[in-house]
């Protein structure tokens, strides 16, 4: 069974099956290599369309139907992404184990958990140095005053010192796991197959948002978190102890029945708040987004006055921003009263546990001195333990935006794994020299074909010329002869490695002249960098000359993308992106009306320099003069058919 990709109404992903070409669907495979000229397909007869009309009736049925049972599903799953449980816990390990398995983290962890524990040594100190104060004053004793005077500068003065490191070293450590994290999906998104579907597929928002602001909040956020987590089972053992040691097993006891109160509280409080971040970051990505498109699209903006439309849409995007924030401010209410209560209280919790020992008589032996003494140690212990507790549980807020950024993170790691899952489509499936396609169907995600049942084969020097009207498909069809799509039905065969292909709209990232004429610097699994030999050869060919020298500069000089196409012309961009073709000499190169910018001479030009240097042309045009340079044209009517001359 084939199967072809399609993205439900409620952001999932589903199989379509789809009958075998030639199969009990009733398709009609047509073949194009023996025909003659000027013959259709896509067409069906009279006799065939029952059987046309019953695949698509089982088609568009059998989509609706798994689009409802998605949605269901959907909703169930999407439930249990923002509740602390199986899933999210699992996302958590999944980003715990790409950070353990680099060990500059562990070693800024376990730098970070030895230091936070030194630092509690000094806090300890500090705290009993009030009660040494007591007994000293009390007793009126001159002599030990200045000693201790000096002591609690000192340790007071490294305090803060230890203080200043622990922030340092926990903000290195999140600036450590950044990079990790963030190299870790580069290394998966950024690549051949990868790329293209999630930022096409539509079922991952803003996933240039995810990588750049979502990893930083969860580094930073985390770097925190952990800095209290690591630390807080030592400390709390050993205040336990020291309580212990003091108030007797009431006091650790009323303590720990305290904690898990607040505990029960916290957790009820904090459900609702990981939706509301994530929500809040989505909204974020598309204000984002916004501001990115208008600055880039500022030129036609101004031609055509529409700074007013623009201002609307984009305060549009800030109120939906402003929104999401105003839920999430809303929903940390709740939390904030749980933590915050939880924490004042926790002093009254501990003149409780010293309190009963002395209204008990324990302590009746003491002096006055002394039991101010210990009452002040006994309240340090007390507070300090009920402190280490309240600190686990304030944590909670920043849980709650942890586990808001790792499901958005998590998502795009789980679009990757779902297309790394998909059977592989071999790069060396085709003959060489060839492009073929066997009863392919093109369609768009709504179910509409575009193209149907075509079959074609594409020979090395025979090039093929796709036309017809407006939305008829051309680039669609074009994107799956280059392995870019997945057919409906049917197969599609060729080697990857021999098909260059050129996008309307030319890329030009940051870099030099040299960099720009041999991007992508790797293709065909070879990797190579342009002499000055051949670059003054390639802007020959395009006729660029002129622009490189209104350009200036050396080839090596660098220059930002926003420069880039300042400076080039959308004519003159288009003929640096051929320029590229002529350096790889790929067998096939795929132009999707990539001289729409050039005037008839200039396209003429750098035709004729892609078919002088032996590339086979698969071009999408609605030039006539374009016709003159292919061998063959496939002209699509836009109802499905098609005719190849």
């Amino acid at each position: 069974m084939n199967t072809s990709y399609f993205t439900r109404k409620h952001g999932e992903e589903f199989e379509l099956p789809v009958s075998q070409p030639g199969g009990a669907s009733g398709s009609r495979p047509v073949s194009s290599s023996s025909s003659s000229s000027n013959k259709s397909w896509g067409r069906p007869s009279s006799d065939s369309n029952d059987g046309c009309a019953l695949l698509v009736d089982r088609t568009e049925a059998t989509y609706e139907s798994l689009s409802r049972e998605a949605h269901n599903a959907g909703k169930a799953r999407s439930a249990k992404q923002f509740t602390i449980g199986p899933v999210l816990v699992g996302r958590m390990r999944r980003v715990w184990r790409v950070l353990s398995e680099r060990s500059r983290i562990g070693i800024w962890s376990l730098g970070l958990v030895a230091g936070k524990l030194a630092a509690e040594v000094v806090y300890y100190y500090a705290g009993i140095i009030p009660s040494e104060f007591y007994r000293v004053l009390g007793n009126r004793d001159r002599e030990a005053f200045g000693p201790l005077l000096a002591r609690c500068v000192g340790v007071v003065a490294l305090a803060g010192m230890c203080k200043a490191g622990l922030e340092y070293a926990s903000g290195m450590l999140g600036v450590a796991m950044r990079r990790e994290l963030t190299q870790h999906t580069h290394s998966r998104y950024l690549r051949r197959g990868r790329l293209y579907p999630v930022v096409s597929g539509g079922r991952i928002d803003n996933p240039d948002q995810r990588i750049a602001q979502d990893v930083e909040r969860l580094a930073r956020s985390a770097a925190e978190v952990l800095t209290e987590v690591l630390v807080a089972p030592f400390l709390i053992g050993y205040y336990t102890a020291k309580c212990w040691m003091i108030s007797g097993v009431f006091g650790p006891l009323a303590i720990y029945g305290y904690f898990v109160v607040g505990a029960i509280a916290t957790r009820w409080a904090m459900g609702p708040i990981m939706r509301q971040v994530y929500k809040q970051e989505q909204a974020e990505g598309d204000f984002r987004f916004a501001q990115v498109r208008v600055r880039e699209f500022a030129e036609a903006i101004a031609f055509y006055g529409g700074e007013a439309a623009e201002r609307r849409q984009a305060d549009g995007a800030l109120e939906q921003v402003v929104e999401a924030q105003r839920r999430v401010v809303g929903r940390q209410l709740g939390l904030g009263l749980v933590t915050q209560v939880f924490a004042y209280l926790g002093s009254t919790v501990s003149y409780v546990v010293i309190g009963i020992p002395i209204f008990m008589g324990v302590y009746d032996d003491k002096s006055g001195a002394e039991l101010s003494s210990l009452i002040s140690l006994s309240a340090f212990v007390s507070i300090y333990l009920v402190f280490r507790f309240s600190s686990v549980i304030e944590q909670s807020k920043r849980l709650a935006d942890v586990g808001g950024y790792v499901t958005r993170i998590a998502q795009l790691w789980e679009e990757l794994d779902a297309l790394d899952a998909e059977p592989p489509s071999e790069p060396g499936s085709g003959a060489a020299g060839q492009i073929s396609a066997t009863n392919v169907t093109v369609a768009t995600p709504a179910g509409k074909r575009l193209v149907a049942e075509l079959s074609l084969q594409v020979e090395q020097g025979q090039s093929l010329l796709i036309t017809g009207p407006n939305g008829a498909g051309k680039t669609s069809l074009l994107r799956t002869l280059c392995g870019l799509w997945r057919p409906l039905q049917g197969a599609v065969r060729m080697r990857r490695n021999e098909v260059f292909f050129l996008p309307q709209t030319p890329y030009l990232p940051g870099g030099s002249l040299r960099e720009q004429l041999s991007y992508p610097g790797m293709w065909a699994g070879e990797q190579r960098t342009c002499s000055d030999v051949q670059a003054a050869q390639l802007l020959q060919a395009v006729g660029l000359e002129q622009a490189a020298c209104r350009i200036g500069g050396s080839l090596d000089m660098q220059r930002s993308a926003l420069e880039w196409q300042q400076r080039l012309s959308p004519g003159e961009q288009q003929r640096l992106a051929v320029a590229r073709v002529l350096f790889w000499q790929p067998t096939f190169a795929a132009l999707d009306e990539s001289t729409s910018a050039l005037d008839a001479a200039g396209e003429a030009a750098v035709y004729g320099a892609l078919v002088a240097a032996g590339i086979t042309l698969i071009s999408v045009s609605h030039r006539a003069g374009a016709a003159g340079f292919h061998q063959r044209r496939l002209a699509l009517d836009g109802q499905g058919g098609c005719t190849l001359r």
